[in-house]
């Protein structure tokens, strides 16, 4: 029989462009992701493996055209069609009063100076150099950004408007690949002053490490907009199509979580770090959907900008 693992890989065909029958972005558009989790009935998860396959919409399947019709089962492998809505970073991002802080911490506003706000997810250090982490889309504008480019905390939208908001500059970024697959989103910042940083996350504390989540994990979480809220990881190897501004691209291995109590994030807590109850570091969240949330892992991330978190 078929493993969960080969079966995603047979059906990441949706995203990535090649032809298998329901599955196909060019002849199912409704087809957003395709990852390995519980199969869920009637909203609650059961202990059983599937195929998860996430779409914009539940469509009755009577109503679903042949050619798009999800079948049961792939190489034996059970199917779960799971609702998602439209993964995307441009979700609505609510007017927050966020003040200046220094030192800044994880968790608070912070962004490129020509777009919103994000988040501050953590520090991170290279050859004895400290940097700010986030997502390339808050601290290099969807890869329009240039090296020394002001970041600004708090964000723009959060009030960062004068020379004495600007806590860093545009270090570096790993580019969002608009033809091929991405692992990250995610870019550093250098601090001016190293004094105006402190390696604690609000309302988490500082991180213990790094390591990889398991399917059914924990984890928590504190961002700009939602603050500290807390979650379950719900896939932890998704393929999924993102929307940004700039276009739809597509992330490979990717996690997915769910909030324990409503929405686990919102608009403008993209680059929160996602930590594990053990304190360890496991994701960067960068995007999501009406009911998910989407992470890169953190291992990802470490080793794209050859760092290592603090």
């Amino acid at each position: 029989m078929t493993s969960p693992e080969d079966a995603k890989a047979i059906c990441e065909c949706q995203l990535l462009g090649l032809e298998r029958e329901g599955m196909d972005a060019a002849t199912n558009p409704n087809v957003v992701g395709v990852g390995i989790g519980r199969k869920t009935v009637r909203g609650v998860a059961t202990k059983d493996i599937a195929l998860k396959v996430y779409v914009k919409q539940k469509i009755h399947p009577l109503l679903v055209r042949d050619e798009q019709v999800i079948p049961d089962e792939v190489e034996g492998v059970p199917t779960d069609v799971e609702e998602a809505g439209e993964f995307s970073i441009w979700r609505p991002i609510p007017p927050i009063y966020q003040r200046k802080v220094r030192p800044a911490m994880g968790g608070i506003s912070i962004g490129h100076y020509a777009i919103t706000a994000g988040t501050l997810a953590c520090l991170v250090r290279d050859a004895g150099e400290t940097f700010i982490l986030s997502n390339n889309h808050v601290l290099a504008n969807e890869n329009r950004g240039a090296e020394g480019d002001p970041i600004l905390q708090p964000g723009r939208f959060d009030g960062g408007k004068t020379d004495r908001d600007v806590i860093a500059r545009l270090d570096t970024f790993v580019a969002v690949d608009p033809a091929g697959t991405n692992l990250v989103d995610s870019a550093l910042a250098k601090p001016f002053d190293e004094r105006d940083v402190i390696p604690d996350i609000l309302g988490i504390g500082r991180l213990r490490g790094t390591k990889e989540a398991v399917l059914d994990e924990k984890v928590m979480k504190s961002g700009r907009t939602t603050r500290k809220t807390d979650g379950t990881v719900m896939d932890v190897s998704a393929t999924l199509r993102v929307g940004y501004q700039t276009g739809s691209y597509v992330f490979t291995d990717q996690m997915i979580i769910k909030g324990e109590r409503g929405a686990f994030s919102a608009g403008g807590d993209s680059g929160s770090t996602i930590v594990a109850y053990d304190g360890n570091a496991v994701g960067l969240l960068f995007a999501g959907s009406p009911f998910f949330t989407i992470a890169n892992k953190m291992s990802h991330v470490e080793k794209a900008l050859d760092v290592q978190l603090i």
